[in-house]
């Protein structure tokens, strides 16, 4: 039987042929129930670790309005385990402190996003309600053009997490790894609003099933996006070249 090793060098054999065509979510979708079977022990405490987080950041915000503050403070295990997820799909190695170092590094630039997509869910929340509410066609209008705003801030979530979060672009400043996310999901839109589709059904239908949402579903979701989003970033930052504009480093393997 051949080893996780080889595996993983056989997949890193094929990602010419793979970039070329562009990611595909289907074999996205496989790599990353590999990568849950090799790693579910290392994940499963990060997913448990966001959830928990997700319960007390919940109940903050139903026994108080003033508990809407505490949204950004997710934004905190959601970067530790995409810390995981993105290692994984880089071949590196991964453990559960991996996750605990969000606690202590790039908090500022973590918090900040998890603020603004805090933000922008709850002012695009409020104005469909308010529109929706208002029984007038400029509050209608008012209320389709939000849902599209949360759409837009639902896909950039899961195109930015991986990315701030890449080893490979650890020595990028925190703005230029937001900035080649907005930049592909400019360029990729149907590509990326699939991806978003599919993680709203899987982690809806997981919500039902609360006991996976709290293990498991979440460390999925970050597996499936992490493999989908991370080629076509270094594929897209390989035509805008971003990295050279700014004389980055390269996305290339962290040194052991």
């Amino acid at each position: 039987m051949a080893s996780r090793a080889e595996a993983v060098a056989a997949s890193a054999g094929g990602a010419t042929a793979v970039e070329a065509a562009g990611p595909s979510l289907r074999r996205a979708i496989r790599e990353a129930l590999g990568d849950l079977y090799y790693h579910s022990w290392r994940l499963v405490p990060g997913n448990v670790l966001w959830s928990f987080t997700a319960l007390a950041v919940l109940l903050a915000v139903v026994v108080s309005p003033l508990g809407l503050a505490a949204l950004p403070v997710l934004a905190i295990p959601t970067a530790g385990l995409f810390r995981m997820t993105t290692r994984v799909a880089r071949g590196g190695s991964v453990s559960f402190w991996d996750a605990m170092s969000a606690w202590r590094t790039e908090l500022g630039g973590t918090l900040t996003l998890g603020a603004g997509l805090a933000v922008a869910a709850v002012v695009l929340g409020t104005n469909i309600v308010t529109g929706l509410t208002s029984g007038t066609p400029l509050g209608w209008a008012l209320a389709t053009l939000a849902v599209w705003g949360l759409v837009a801030a639902w896909l950039f979530a899961w195109t930015a997490w991986p990315i701030v979060t890449d080893p490979w672009r650890a020595g990028w400043p925190f703005r230029e790894r937001v900035r080649l996310a907005s930049v592909l999901l400019l360029a990729h839109p149907i590509r990326i609003a699939a991806l978003g589709v599919a993680l709203a059904a899987f982690l809806a239908v997981s919500t039902a099933a609360f006991v996976a949402l709290l293990m498991v579903s979440v460390a999925i979701a970050a597996l499936v996006t992490a493999r989908y989003i991370l080629p076509a970033a270094d594929r897209l930052d390989r035509q805008i070249g971003i990295a050279r504009e700014h004389g980055l480093p390269e996305a290339v393997p962290e040194a052991d």
